[in-house]
């Protein structure tokens, strides 16, 4: 199934009015429905069922884009506060449908509005499950009583073993083979379309897995990774921009320009880069330039929080100009690891004094490249790096990673040379993002959101969200004041940031 013209208007209209719920624009101006969104329902649900029923990856990345479809009109649909007695089931819904198209976080965020006390749906339980699956809560699922009880225990407390473990997958997918079968046999069409959505969405966690991947990408063995992974903050899951950075063999070794956006996962990326690095034996040394101090110390302590009780010492060298060299004779590089984290100023002043620190040095990354912009600490940045150039062994593996990278294949050219991979995670975002414009078309100021990817195509607007309120006049001022200033973006933004 596949939406039409004017099923995409009118799921732009549905958004739209769940947008002016959000930004709490009074009900007398609200837009008028020319048709009920919950015509909708019945395609959408089609969707989901047409993409669950899919049984090769190729056709179920051809519907990728009418899952979205489906999952932005699930969740539009309960925020325009239309039918509220469909809340429940269409959250759980929302939820499957953007962890099916690749969007784990915006799953998250309606699956965390749906707790198990509400859940009931009425189809013996498989929400239950399938509301398990999709938190990676196993622990807190109710005292069942529906014909499918013992089926659904099993299979919960398997797919608890493999979010721990990694093992039980062969019995995970012969368990719901097999509730499948009987669903098939005598369920309600509810039923089955929950349990075609439920064994997707195993099936996609069985994928995103770190158990299943990380041995893969990084070509080191799962023993290896085991205790590492069976970690309480190591993530049991890898999100589409981790994905991508394993496909292009970044947990091999491979020197890379990446472009990975806020939130989409950056920090835990370097994680993984660094692990793999030091499991395969590359690197006894990392080395992470961040262009800030306080960037600097934050990295060290999320990375103090994910080495705790290993053989790994995290340093933030001092930025006082003085030879603090003695970090490598304090440990032994064969049974312990280094992390460094400096600033480009504090790694210039290290090489030009202790120039032989750069060949223990395996891994090397370089935090906040658009930095290059930025007046003379991107020149300090510049410089930093042409003079590693020309010190770093060949067989140092370099990566350098920032949110916006407008010439990634010059930089690499620059930085690596030919030995190298672009990898580019502009879209890969774990949420889905609206872009809006402020519009002054009517005397009240109007929000116009576009396509994100194709800012040209409109999608729906919002109107009357803004309107301007007298200031009090301060001191001796004479001239009125206004909030927010029509032509001041800062505080527009501001005051839909109170909104």
């Amino acid at each position: 199934m596949k939406p039409e013209v004017g099923s995409i208007n009118l799921l732009s209209i549905t958004r739209s009015r769940a947008k002016m719920y959000e930004y709490d624009v009074p009900r007398e101006s609200f837009i008028n429905l020319p048709k009920d969104p919950k015509e909708l329902l019945m395609l959408t649900i089609g969707i989901l069922g047409d993409f669950s029923a899919s049984s090769s990856e190729d056709s179920r990345n051809e519907s990728r884009l009418n899952m979205l479809f489906a999952a932005q009109y699930f969740d539009a649909y309960i925020s325009s506060r239309l039918n509220q007695t469909l809340d429940n089931y269409l959250l759980l819904l929302g939820s499957a449908a953007y962890y099916l198209c690749d969007l784990p976080g915006s799953s998250f965020v309606l699956i965390n509005n749906l707790d198990y006390t509400s859940g009931d749906i009425g189809s013996e339980d498989l929400e239950y499950l399938l509301i398990s699956v999709l938190r990676k809560d196993f622990d807190n699922m109710p005292t069942l009583d529906g014909n499918y009880k013992s089926e659904i225990e099993r299979i919960n407390t398997a797919c608890k073993e493999f979010l721990l473990n990694g093992t039980s997958q062969n019995e995970i997918t012969k368990l719901i083979d097999v509730l499948r079968d009987g669903i098939y046999y005598e369920g309600s069409d509810r039923q089955l379309l929950l349990i075609d959505t439920i064994r997707n969405v195993i099936i996609k966690f069985f994928s995103n897995s770190s158990w299943s991947n990380l041995p893969i990408y990084s070509g080191i063995d799962s023993s290896q990774w085991e205790e590492i992974i069976k970690k309480p903050s190591f993530i049991k899951e890898l999100w589409p921009a981790q994905i991508l950075l394993g496909e292009k063999n970044v947990y091999n070794g491979m020197s890379a320009i990446i472009q990975m956006p806020t939130s989409a996962g950056k920090t835990k990326s370097i994680e993984i880069i660094i692990r793999s690095s030091f499991l395969s034996s590359r690197a006894n040394v990392a080395v992470i330039v961040a262009p800030f101090k306080a960037l600097c110390n934050e990295i060290k302590g999320t990375l103090q929080e994910a080495f705790v009780n290993e053989r790994v010492r995290i340093d933030v060298p001092s930025d006082a100009f003085q030879i603090d060299f003695d970090i490598f004779s304090e440990i032994e590089l064969e049974t312990e690891k280094l992390i460094l984290i400096l600033t480009p100023e504090k790694f210039i002043y290290m090489m030009r004094h202790a120039p032989e620190i750069i060949d223990e040095v395996g891994l090397l990354v370089y935090d906040e490249g658009h930095q290059f912009d930025n007046g003379i600490r991107g020149v300090t940045y510049e410089l930093l790096l042409s003079s590693l150039r020309l010190l770093i062994p060949k067989s140092t593996q370099i990566i350098l990673i920032s949110a916006v990278i407008m010439n990634a294949d010059s930089i690499g050219n620059w930085l690596i040379g030919d030995n190298k991979t672009l990898v580019n995670g502009a879209n890969l975002l774990p949420t889905y993002r609206t872009i809006g414009f402020v519009s002054w078309r009517d005397n009240l100021g109007r929000l116009e959101f576009v396509n994100p990817e194709i800012p040209d195509i409109d999608e729906f607007y919002v109107p009357r969200v803004i309107s301007t309120v007298s200031l009090a006049k301060l001191g001796r001022e004479r001239n009125a004041r206004i909030f927010p200033i029509k032509k001041d973006g800062k505080s527009i933004a501001i005051f839909l940031g109170l909104k």
